[in-house]
């Protein structure tokens, strides 16, 4: 029996127990008298729910709905917009002024979504369908990122007048960046239903909803303008990484999860056209390389050259450049920074997001494939078998 059987096997004969508790989604699995305990916190508990519902949903349906494409294999392209999903950068002057969602840090999904940031996509991929209702793809994708302090505020804020709005931390901290991002990743398509439009079999078209998840490699290098030239973030240690005593360097290739959502048109068995949301969750808060505090410059004097260390250490700390008085500078200068309660040392001065959060993105895109080997398809009978077009 083959991995795909199996899954769907299992989804329609497993016992799945679902408990709900205040601490997130217990999910519980028996197969064979052996339980299989899945446990996620509150941050995926969302996701997880949708995603056993689509599948459920999925093995429900398709006894019902017997479309299956009349050629399994397509090859694609896909154009589209990027938005990045971290420290830098977020929702405009409009949330700002009225005070609502921006907080300091940005805010989840595309409630952050930055005009100003958004960024091109385009990418070749190949799908196999297994049936009506299940496909697996691989995905090639090129991909810019950018994030600007500034469009925390336009219009907004002034550097040298501090505002009880937390956004004006961010504006104020001053930081941006650019990354190309090169990206391949694998994943699971699942169709409910197959929705059959046409006046027969010589003109016919098929509207398919769909959600996707998998899992990929994407690399990337964060960058930032230093005298009217971009240059590299990561060998500055801009937050002291692998220079400071629990601050590691960071790897420039990392995991990301895809998931997502789609519509797809197939039109009479010989092309496709898709509108897809996708979101990458990641597993690291570097790729505009913010995430945790200020260092002491002279961090970067005592392990670098002196060209080096100056570069460091304005990259590292640019509000400067927007309150060259210092009036504010106690909001970013660690050599500023309080002690902490009873105690002689200094407090860490936040840089990027203290509570750990790791950075994400997302792209809209349009998706547009071609069944291979057509032709061979036009043959007399068999084109194509299911449920009569209505």
């Amino acid at each position: 029996m083959n991995l795909w059987n199996w899954l769907y096997l299992s989804i329609l004969h497993l016992p799945i127990a679902f408990y709900l508790t205040r601490s997130g989604l217990y999910i519980q699995l028996m197969y064979n008298s052996v339980h299989f305990d899945i446990y996620q916190n509150n941050t995926m508990q969302k996701l997880l729910t949708f995603w056993c519902l689509l599948l459920c949903g999925t093995t429900i349906v398709q006894a019902q709905n017997g479309y299956k494409p009349a050629y399994p294999f397509e090859l694609g392209v896909q154009l589209g917009t990027s938005q990045f999903l971290g420290d830098l950068g977020g929702v405009g002057a409009t949330a700002v002024a009225n005070n609502e969602w921006q907080k300091g840090v940005g805010v989840p999904f595309i409630i952050d979504t930055d005009i100003e940031s958004v960024r091109p996509i385009a990418g070749v991929f190949a799908r196999y369908s297994i049936g009506g209702h299940f496909a697996a793809r691989l995905d090639l994708n090129y991909l810019q990122l950018a994030g600007d302090d500034k469009n925390a505020g336009i219009g907004q804020f002034d550097a040298t007048e501090k505002s009880t709005n937390a956004a004006w931390f961010r504006y104020y901290r001053n930081l941006s960046f650019r990354t190309h991002v090169f990206e391949a990743n694998v994943a699971a398509e699942i169709t409910p239903y197959n929705f059959e439009i046409g006046n027969g079999y010589s003109d016919f078209s098929v509207i398919s909803p769909y959600g996707f998840i998998g899992v990929g490699l994407f690399a990337f290098n964060p960058q930032a303008i230093y005298n009217g030239s971009w240059v590299d973030l990561q060998p500055l240690s801009t937050e002291g990484q692998g220079l400071v005593e629990g601050r590691a360097n960071y790897e420039l290739v990392q995991f990301n999860i895809p998931m997502g959502f789609g519509v797809k048109w197939s039109y009479n068995d010989t092309w496709a056209l898709a509108l897809e949301v996708g979101h990458r969750v990641t597993f690291t808060d570097y790729i505009d390389d913010v995430s945790t505090y200020y260092v002491d410059p002279d961090v970067f004097t005592q392990n670098f050259d002196a060209q080096t260390a100056e570069m460091a250490t304005a990259l590292a700390r640019r509000s400067v450049e927007i309150d060259p008085t210092g009036k504010y500078a106690y909001v970013t200068d660690a050599r500023l920074a309080p002690n902490k309660p009873n105690s002689s040392e200094p407090q860490n001065l936040q840089r990027g997001d203290r509570f750990g959060h790791n950075d994400g993105y997302y792209t809209v895109s349009v998706r547009f494939s071609y069944y291979i080997d057509v032709n061979s398809l036009r043959g007399a009978g068999g084109k194509r078998y299911g449920c009569p077009v209505w």
